[in-house]
């Protein structure tokens, strides 16, 4: 069984890949572009709501050297196989990977985010419940929004 451990990583001047350009890439890019504008996205096709947005646009088919010099790798096409090989070639290269819905073959998973200025709660369920997780997250919300828990600025 896989156990991930949360933390935050830095990743302020880190390069971030995305192999993959449809909706299952555009989910994970709505957290990730909170946090950094340092994203790359590498498919043959790119959904229009992902481009033109400041992101690092490569229209062509995966290959192992597009990984090189990135931090982290999410592996977000619609292709099993290909997620595998992204996988295995980034495990080669001692990149990080997460393989968009499996986390079985991922060296990290993405939690349920809220953000608010400088606070962020992560909920995560190690990648077992993610339906649970966003329930969590949004009520979360729902208790923030409705005044029972202050969120205190510049303190």
């Amino acid at each position: 069984m896989k156990v991930f451990l949360p933390l935050n990583i830095r990743v302020d001047n880190r390069k971030i890949l995305f192999v993959g350009g449809g909706n299952i890439a555009m989910h994970k890019i709505q957290t990730v572009e909170r946090y950094t504008r340092n994203i790359t996205i590498l498919a043959p096709e790119i959904h229009a709501d992902l481009r033109g947005k400041g992101f690092e646009e490569i229209y062509k088919t995966y290959e192992k050297r597009d990984l090189e010099g990135f931090f982290l790798v999410y592996a977000s096409t619609n292709d099993n196989e290909v997620n595998r090989r992204i996988r295995d070639d980034a495990e080669s290269l001692g990149i990080m990977v997460n393989v968009v819905d499996n986390r079985e073959l991922s060296d990290f998973i993405s939690p349920a985010v809220l953000k608010e200025g400088e606070m962020t709660i992560a909920v995560s369920s190690n990648g077992e419940n993610v339906r649970k997780s966003v329930e969590w997250r949004n009520r979360l919300r729902e208790i923030l929004e409705s005044g029972e828990l202050e969120a205190e600025r510049n303190e």
